[in-house]
């Protein structure tokens, strides 16, 4: 890492966009850190992004760091371990949410992807409210009913919610009212509580 930044002026480098960086093998390999102390020592800034708590292990770096985010889209824990089994729990988040805003370090948090009918946003909103400086909404979104993710997606609805996998098609690959609904719903919560919400629906 050090060769390939070395060509180039200090700058934001985002972490975990495709895979988080706090995997459980950081835990002994410490790559990440690493990679966290280089950016420190020449001047860089960072945005990490993780559904780990193993972040907080990193806040004497983080706080030279830009912003550190969670992303969240289950409220229930018995619905999110249908979808995202290997995941860290909610509870685990939050709590290092709490420990990075407290250290004073920029915040944010990403609900995402919302599912519909199962997401409850406003409940998410209201829960990492406290501690996100900013928070982003995006919703579920699919390239193709062949897509592998469609269909895992289509298994696990096929299963657990039968009575909602004709729906979800249509929600996904047509022009549905559904997002229309539910974004004026946002636009509201964001002016009524004044809330840095960015929503992306």
């Amino acid at each position: 890492m050090a060769r390939e930044i070395s060509s180039i002026k200090p700058q934001t480098i985002y972490f975990g966009m495709n895979t988080d960086p706090y995997q459980p093998s950081e835990i002994t390999f410490k790559q990440t850190r690493k990679a966290l102390e280089l950016l420190a020592e020449r001047n860089f800034s960072a945005s990490i992004l993780t559904k780990s708590g193993l972040v907080t292990r990193d806040i004497d770096l983080l706080t030279k760091i830009d912003s550190v985010g969670f992303s969240i889209a289950f409220q229930d824990e018995d619905v999110r371990k249908l979808f995202e089994r290997r995941a860290p729990p909610n509870r685990e988040r939050m709590d290092a949410l709490k420990k990075i805003k407290e250290a004073g370090i920029e915040t944010y948090t990403l609900i995402c992807p919302v599912m519909p009918f199962i997401t409850d946003v406003e409940s998410l909103i209201d829960l990492v409210a406290p501690y996100s400086d900013t928070i982003w909404i995006y919703k579920l979104h699919m390239e193709s009913k062949k897509d592998r993710n469609y269909l895992n997606l289509k298994s696990i609805l096929n299963k657990h919610f039968p009575e909602m996998e004709e729906e979800y098609e249509k929600i996904l690959f047509q022009d549905h009212p559904y997002w229309t609904k539910i974004r004026k719903k946002l636009e509201d919560v964001r002016s009524t509580k004044h809330l840095n919400l960015r929503i992306e629906l």
